[in-house]
Protein backbone atom coordinates (compact mmCIF):
# COMPACT_ATOMS: atom_id res chain seq x y z
CA UNK A 1 0.00 0.00 0.00
CA UNK A 2 1.05 3.43 -0.82
CA UNK A 3 2.35 4.91 2.63
CA UNK A 4 0.78 8.18 1.70
CA UNK A 5 -2.41 6.88 2.38
CA UNK A 6 -1.93 6.91 5.61
CA UNK A 7 -0.39 10.23 6.10
CA UNK A 8 -3.04 12.77 7.56
CA UNK A 9 -1.77 16.39 7.49
CA UNK A 10 -3.85 18.53 10.22
CA UNK A 11 -4.99 22.34 9.12
CA UNK A 12 -6.04 24.45 11.28
CA UNK A 13 -7.98 27.36 9.18
CA UNK A 14 -10.49 27.07 7.00
CA UNK A 15 -9.52 29.84 5.10
CA UNK A 16 -8.03 29.73 1.02
CA UNK A 17 -4.84 29.20 2.19
CA UNK A 18 -5.47 26.59 4.42
CA UNK A 19 -8.43 24.94 2.01
CA UNK A 20 -5.44 25.05 -1.09
CA UNK A 21 -3.00 23.16 1.03
CA UNK A 22 -5.92 20.64 1.70
CA UNK A 23 -6.62 20.22 -1.88
CA UNK A 24 -3.11 19.98 -3.27
CA UNK A 25 -2.53 17.28 -0.77
CA UNK A 26 -5.50 15.00 -1.53
CA UNK A 27 -4.80 14.71 -5.26
CA UNK A 28 -1.73 13.38 -4.09
CA UNK A 29 -2.76 10.98 -2.02
CA UNK A 30 -2.70 12.40 1.45
CA UNK A 31 -5.53 12.59 4.35
CA UNK A 32 -6.00 16.20 4.95
CA UNK A 33 -8.16 17.33 7.95
CA UNK A 34 -9.43 20.67 8.29
CA UNK A 35 -9.94 21.90 11.44
CA UNK A 36 -12.02 25.65 12.04
CA UNK A 37 -13.75 27.64 15.22
CA UNK A 38 -15.93 29.00 13.00
CA UNK A 39 -19.35 27.10 11.95
CA UNK A 40 -18.89 27.46 8.04
CA UNK A 41 -16.53 28.92 5.76
CA UNK A 42 -15.61 32.84 5.23
CA UNK A 43 -17.63 33.17 8.41
CA UNK A 44 -16.14 36.51 9.06
CA UNK A 45 -17.52 37.77 5.39
CA UNK A 46 -20.38 38.89 4.58
CA UNK A 47 -20.72 37.85 0.40
CA UNK A 48 -18.77 40.88 0.05
CA UNK A 49 -16.81 41.12 -3.41
CA UNK A 50 -12.72 41.20 -3.07
CA UNK A 51 -9.97 41.23 -5.95
CA UNK A 52 -7.81 38.56 -7.09
CA UNK A 53 -4.70 40.66 -8.10
CA UNK A 54 -3.72 39.66 -12.12
CA UNK A 55 -1.22 42.49 -12.19
CA UNK A 56 2.41 40.95 -9.93
CA UNK A 57 3.52 38.11 -12.48
CA UNK A 58 2.81 37.96 -16.46
CA UNK A 59 0.72 34.90 -15.85
CA UNK A 60 -2.86 35.28 -15.46
CA UNK A 61 -3.90 34.47 -12.15
CA UNK A 62 -6.23 31.85 -13.16
CA UNK A 63 -3.92 30.29 -15.52
CA UNK A 64 -1.95 30.15 -12.02
CA UNK A 65 -4.97 28.38 -10.22
CA UNK A 66 -5.13 26.04 -13.12
CA UNK A 67 -1.78 25.05 -12.69
CA UNK A 68 -1.19 24.50 -9.34
CA UNK A 69 -4.70 22.45 -9.53
CA UNK A 70 -7.64 24.89 -8.22
CA UNK A 71 -10.35 24.96 -10.64
CA UNK A 72 -12.54 27.84 -10.86
CA UNK A 73 -15.48 26.72 -9.52
CA UNK A 74 -16.85 30.09 -7.94
CA UNK A 75 -17.38 33.34 -9.20
CA UNK A 76 -14.71 34.89 -10.95
CA UNK A 77 -15.11 38.16 -13.07
CA UNK A 78 -12.31 39.59 -14.83
CA UNK A 79 -12.37 43.24 -14.74
CA UNK A 80 -10.02 45.42 -16.84
CA UNK A 81 -10.84 48.78 -15.92
CA UNK A 82 -13.03 51.52 -13.96
CA UNK A 83 -12.96 54.94 -12.35
CA UNK A 84 -9.84 56.22 -9.83
CA UNK A 85 -10.71 59.56 -7.58
CA UNK A 86 -7.32 61.32 -6.62
CA UNK A 87 -6.81 64.74 -4.71
CA UNK A 88 -6.78 67.61 -6.80
CA UNK A 89 -7.23 66.11 -10.06
CA UNK A 90 -10.82 65.13 -12.37
CA UNK A 91 -11.57 61.49 -11.80
CA UNK A 92 -10.09 59.43 -14.57
CA UNK A 93 -10.99 56.59 -16.39
CA UNK A 94 -8.56 53.25 -16.39
CA UNK A 95 -8.84 50.88 -18.86
CA UNK A 96 -6.37 47.32 -19.10
CA UNK A 97 -5.38 45.17 -22.34
CA UNK A 98 -5.48 42.96 -19.97
CA UNK A 99 -7.90 41.50 -16.72
CA UNK A 100 -6.49 44.36 -14.00
CA UNK A 101 -8.26 41.68 -10.98
CA UNK A 102 -10.59 39.00 -10.86
CA UNK A 103 -13.88 40.02 -8.86
CA UNK A 104 -14.50 37.18 -6.24
CA UNK A 105 -17.42 36.56 -3.41
CA UNK A 106 -16.50 35.79 0.04
CA UNK A 107 -18.21 33.90 2.38
CA UNK A 108 -20.32 30.55 2.65
CA UNK A 109 -22.69 31.61 -0.40
CA UNK A 110 -22.53 28.71 -3.53
CA UNK A 111 -20.48 30.71 -5.68
CA UNK A 112 -18.16 31.99 -2.87
CA UNK A 113 -14.10 31.56 -3.51
CA UNK A 114 -14.20 30.12 -0.42
CA UNK A 115 -17.52 27.67 -0.55
CA UNK A 116 -15.82 26.65 -3.80
CA UNK A 117 -12.50 25.73 -2.56
CA UNK A 118 -14.33 23.83 0.58
CA UNK A 119 -16.43 21.78 -2.23
CA UNK A 120 -12.98 21.02 -4.09
CA UNK A 121 -11.12 19.46 -0.51
CA UNK A 122 -13.73 17.47 -0.12
CA UNK A 123 -14.34 16.26 -3.49
CA UNK A 124 -10.67 14.76 -3.00
CA UNK A 125 -10.95 13.53 0.51
CA UNK A 126 -10.27 16.05 2.46
CA UNK A 127 -12.24 16.18 5.55
CA UNK A 128 -13.57 19.42 7.30
CA UNK A 129 -14.03 19.67 10.97
CA UNK A 130 -16.39 22.70 11.60
CA UNK A 131 -16.50 24.58 15.27
CA UNK A 132 -13.44 22.76 16.69
CA UNK A 133 -10.15 23.51 17.48
CA UNK A 134 -6.78 21.22 15.61
CA UNK A 135 -6.87 17.85 17.96
CA UNK A 136 -3.16 17.43 17.43
CA UNK A 137 -0.03 18.74 15.61
CA UNK A 138 1.79 15.95 15.80
CA UNK A 139 3.76 15.16 12.90
CA UNK A 140 3.93 18.40 9.90
CA UNK A 141 0.81 20.75 11.22
CA UNK A 142 -0.32 23.32 8.64
CA UNK A 143 -1.28 26.59 10.29
CA UNK A 144 -3.53 28.86 8.16
CA UNK A 145 -5.24 30.61 11.20
CA UNK A 146 -5.51 34.03 9.58
CA UNK A 147 -4.10 37.60 11.52
CA UNK A 148 -3.75 37.80 14.55
CA UNK A 149 -3.27 41.93 14.55
CA UNK A 150 -4.90 44.87 12.75
CA UNK A 151 -2.31 46.56 10.84
CA UNK A 152 -5.38 47.86 8.78
CA UNK A 153 -8.85 47.54 8.78
CA UNK A 154 -11.73 47.71 6.25
CA UNK A 155 -15.62 48.90 6.82
CA UNK A 156 -18.11 48.44 4.54
CA UNK A 157 -21.09 47.34 3.03
CA UNK A 158 -22.83 44.97 0.95
CA UNK A 159 -26.29 45.75 -0.67
CA UNK A 160 -28.74 45.20 -3.63
CA UNK A 161 -28.65 47.94 -6.29
CA UNK A 162 -30.05 48.66 -9.59
CA UNK A 163 -26.89 50.33 -11.17
CA UNK A 164 -24.70 48.74 -13.61
CA UNK A 165 -21.41 47.03 -12.81
CA UNK A 166 -18.92 49.34 -12.33
CA UNK A 167 -15.18 49.12 -10.50
CA UNK A 168 -14.28 52.74 -8.51
CA UNK A 169 -11.47 53.08 -6.50
CA UNK A 170 -10.44 56.02 -4.25
CA UNK A 171 -7.67 57.68 -2.70
CA UNK A 172 -8.80 60.38 0.29
CA UNK A 173 -7.25 60.46 3.95
CA UNK A 174 -10.63 62.44 4.62
CA UNK A 175 -12.83 58.77 3.43
CA UNK A 176 -9.53 56.00 3.46
CA UNK A 177 -6.66 57.77 5.97
CA UNK A 178 -3.08 56.36 4.52
CA UNK A 179 -5.24 53.42 2.60
CA UNK A 180 -8.15 53.41 -0.43
CA UNK A 181 -11.42 53.18 -0.42
CA UNK A 182 -13.44 51.21 -3.20
CA UNK A 183 -16.96 49.86 -4.73
CA UNK A 184 -17.45 47.10 -6.72
CA UNK A 185 -20.85 46.39 -8.23
CA UNK A 186 -21.47 42.84 -10.21
CA UNK A 187 -24.81 42.03 -11.70
CA UNK A 188 -27.16 43.81 -9.45
CA UNK A 189 -25.22 43.29 -6.14
CA UNK A 190 -22.55 45.83 -4.36
CA UNK A 191 -19.24 45.93 -2.19
CA UNK A 192 -18.63 49.57 -0.84
CA UNK A 193 -15.77 49.70 1.67
CA UNK A 194 -13.05 51.79 2.91
CA UNK A 195 -9.53 50.32 3.97
CA UNK A 196 -8.05 52.38 7.05
CA UNK A 197 -4.21 51.85 7.81
CA UNK A 198 -4.69 55.00 10.24
CA UNK A 199 -6.75 56.56 12.91
CA UNK A 200 -9.10 54.11 13.01
CA UNK A 201 -10.55 55.02 16.30
CA UNK A 202 -12.67 57.07 14.02
CA UNK A 203 -13.57 54.27 11.40
CA UNK A 204 -17.36 55.10 12.36
CA UNK A 205 -16.64 59.28 10.52
CA UNK A 206 -14.52 57.58 7.83
CA UNK A 207 -16.98 55.28 6.31
CA UNK A 208 -19.84 57.58 6.52
CA UNK A 209 -17.90 60.05 4.30
CA UNK A 210 -17.63 56.94 2.10
CA UNK A 211 -21.13 55.93 1.51
CA UNK A 212 -21.85 59.94 1.19
CA UNK A 213 -19.19 60.26 -1.32
CA UNK A 214 -20.49 57.39 -3.64
CA UNK A 215 -23.94 58.42 -3.56
CA UNK A 216 -23.03 61.63 -4.45
CA UNK A 217 -20.68 60.62 -7.22
CA UNK A 218 -22.55 57.57 -8.43
CA UNK A 219 -26.54 58.50 -7.58
CA UNK A 220 -26.53 54.46 -6.91
CA UNK A 221 -29.93 52.94 -4.57
CA UNK A 222 -28.60 50.81 -2.15
CA UNK A 223 -31.05 48.37 -0.83
CA UNK A 224 -30.70 45.30 1.29
CA UNK A 225 -27.07 46.57 3.02
CA UNK A 226 -25.44 44.61 5.52
CA UNK A 227 -22.48 46.06 7.20
CA UNK A 228 -19.47 44.06 7.23
CA UNK A 229 -15.57 44.62 8.46
CA UNK A 230 -12.24 42.90 8.66
CA UNK A 231 -8.78 43.28 9.33
CA UNK A 232 -5.17 42.63 8.03
CA UNK A 233 -1.81 42.04 9.11
CA UNK A 234 1.43 42.01 7.47
CA UNK A 235 4.89 40.87 8.71
CA UNK A 236 7.94 39.32 7.97
CA UNK A 237 9.64 36.73 9.83
CA UNK A 238 13.02 34.63 9.31
CA UNK A 239 11.43 31.03 8.94
CA UNK A 240 7.70 29.77 8.68
CA UNK A 241 8.82 26.38 9.56
CA UNK A 242 9.38 26.03 13.09
CA UNK A 243 8.81 22.79 15.41
CA UNK A 244 6.90 20.60 12.57
CA UNK A 245 4.19 24.00 12.27
CA UNK A 246 4.09 25.16 8.32
CA UNK A 247 2.67 28.68 8.83
CA UNK A 248 0.85 30.53 5.56
CA UNK A 249 -1.51 32.83 4.83
CA UNK A 250 -1.97 36.25 6.81
CA UNK A 251 -0.57 33.39 10.22
CA UNK A 252 2.38 33.96 7.96
CA UNK A 253 2.07 37.55 7.51
CA UNK A 254 1.83 36.96 3.79
CA UNK A 255 -0.16 40.29 2.45
CA UNK A 256 0.04 43.19 0.20
CA UNK A 257 1.50 46.01 2.64
CA UNK A 258 0.32 48.44 0.50
CA UNK A 259 -3.01 47.75 -0.50
CA UNK A 260 -4.06 44.62 1.39
CA UNK A 261 -4.57 41.74 -1.94
CA UNK A 262 -3.53 38.68 0.42
CA UNK A 263 -5.45 36.16 -1.65
CA UNK A 264 -2.78 35.49 -3.78
CA UNK A 265 -0.49 35.29 -1.31
CA UNK A 266 -2.64 33.06 0.75
CA UNK A 267 -3.76 30.21 -2.21
CA UNK A 268 0.26 30.45 -3.33
CA UNK A 269 1.30 29.65 0.01
CA UNK A 270 -1.15 27.09 0.78
CA UNK A 271 0.07 25.16 -2.38
CA UNK A 272 3.77 25.47 -0.95
CA UNK A 273 3.36 24.12 2.38
CA UNK A 274 1.82 21.55 0.74
CA UNK A 275 4.50 20.59 -2.20
CA UNK A 276 7.23 20.62 1.06
CA UNK A 277 5.66 18.23 2.34
CA UNK A 278 4.96 16.22 -0.78
CA UNK A 279 8.16 16.66 -1.97
CA UNK A 280 10.12 16.60 1.47
CA UNK A 281 11.29 20.46 0.23
CA UNK A 282 12.07 22.70 2.81
CA UNK A 283 9.12 25.71 2.89
CA UNK A 284 11.62 28.59 4.25
CA UNK A 285 13.21 28.36 0.70
CA UNK A 286 10.03 28.04 -1.37
CA UNK A 287 8.03 31.02 0.39
CA UNK A 288 11.32 32.91 0.07
CA UNK A 289 11.91 32.76 -3.67
CA UNK A 290 8.50 33.14 -4.44
CA UNK A 291 6.55 35.76 -1.92
CA UNK A 292 9.24 37.50 0.18
CA UNK A 293 10.33 39.51 -2.85
CA UNK A 294 6.30 40.56 -3.47
CA UNK A 295 6.32 41.35 0.43
CA UNK A 296 9.83 43.51 0.49
CA UNK A 297 8.33 45.34 -2.22
CA UNK A 298 4.76 46.10 -0.98
CA UNK A 299 6.42 47.37 2.10
CA UNK A 300 8.84 49.67 0.40
CA UNK A 301 5.66 50.78 -1.73
CA UNK A 302 3.68 51.38 1.83
CA UNK A 303 6.61 53.68 2.88
CA UNK A 304 6.65 55.78 -0.46
CA UNK A 305 2.56 56.17 -0.38
CA UNK A 306 2.87 57.42 3.25
CA UNK A 307 5.51 59.58 2.70
CA UNK A 308 4.28 61.65 -0.47
CA UNK A 309 0.88 62.01 0.39
CA UNK A 310 -2.10 63.73 -1.72
CA UNK A 311 0.77 63.70 -4.09
CA UNK A 312 1.73 60.10 -4.51
CA UNK A 313 -1.99 59.32 -4.84
CA UNK A 314 -2.73 61.87 -7.86
CA UNK A 315 0.70 60.52 -9.34
CA UNK A 316 -0.49 56.98 -9.13
CA UNK A 317 -4.26 57.40 -10.81
CA UNK A 318 -2.55 59.22 -13.59
CA UNK A 319 -0.28 56.20 -14.42
CA UNK A 320 -2.84 54.33 -14.01
CA UNK A 321 -4.83 55.86 -16.50
CA UNK A 322 -2.48 57.12 -18.99
CA UNK A 323 -1.27 54.07 -19.97
CA UNK A 324 -1.68 49.67 -19.61
CA UNK A 325 -2.03 50.04 -15.32
CA UNK A 326 -0.71 46.05 -15.33
CA UNK A 327 2.15 47.54 -16.91
CA UNK A 328 2.78 50.10 -14.16
CA UNK A 329 2.02 47.71 -10.95
CA UNK A 330 3.72 44.87 -12.48
CA UNK A 331 7.46 46.95 -12.34
CA UNK A 332 5.85 48.48 -9.02
CA UNK A 333 5.23 45.13 -7.35
CA UNK A 334 9.17 43.64 -8.28
CA UNK A 335 12.36 45.07 -6.49
CA UNK A 336 14.00 47.73 -8.54
CA UNK A 337 17.32 48.83 -7.67
CA UNK A 338 15.74 51.99 -6.24
CA UNK A 339 13.63 49.60 -3.99
CA UNK A 340 16.02 47.68 -2.75
CA UNK A 341 17.62 50.85 -1.50
CA UNK A 342 15.01 51.96 0.28
CA UNK A 343 13.82 48.72 1.36
CA UNK A 344 16.50 49.49 4.78
CA UNK A 345 15.18 52.68 5.53
CA UNK A 346 11.16 50.90 5.11
CA UNK A 347 12.49 48.08 7.03
CA UNK A 348 13.38 50.74 9.95
CA UNK A 349 10.46 52.40 9.59
CA UNK A 350 7.81 50.00 10.61
CA UNK A 351 9.60 47.12 12.61
CA UNK A 352 7.47 44.63 10.94
CA UNK A 353 10.52 41.52 10.70
CA UNK A 354 9.20 39.36 14.06
CA UNK A 355 9.91 36.05 14.99
CA UNK A 356 7.49 33.36 15.75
Amino acid sequence: MNSKLENQINIAGAGPAGLTAAIVLAKYGYKPKVYDMSPCVGHRMNGDFQGLENWSSDKDITMLLKDIGIDINFLCIPYHGGDIYAPRIAPLKIKSERPIFYLVKRGAANNSLDNGLKEQAVCWGGEIVFNRRIESCEGKTIIATGPKRADFIAAGVTFDTGAENLASVLFNDEIAPKGYAYLLINDGFGTMATVIYKDFKNTKKYFKNLVNFFQNEKNIDIKNEKRFGGFGNFFIRDTNAFDKKIYVGESAGFQDYLWGFGLRYAIISGYLAAMSIITGSDYDSLWKKEVKPMLETSLVNRYLIEKFGDFGYSYIAKKFAEGNPCNFLKRNYNLSFLKSFLLPIAKKRYKIYENI
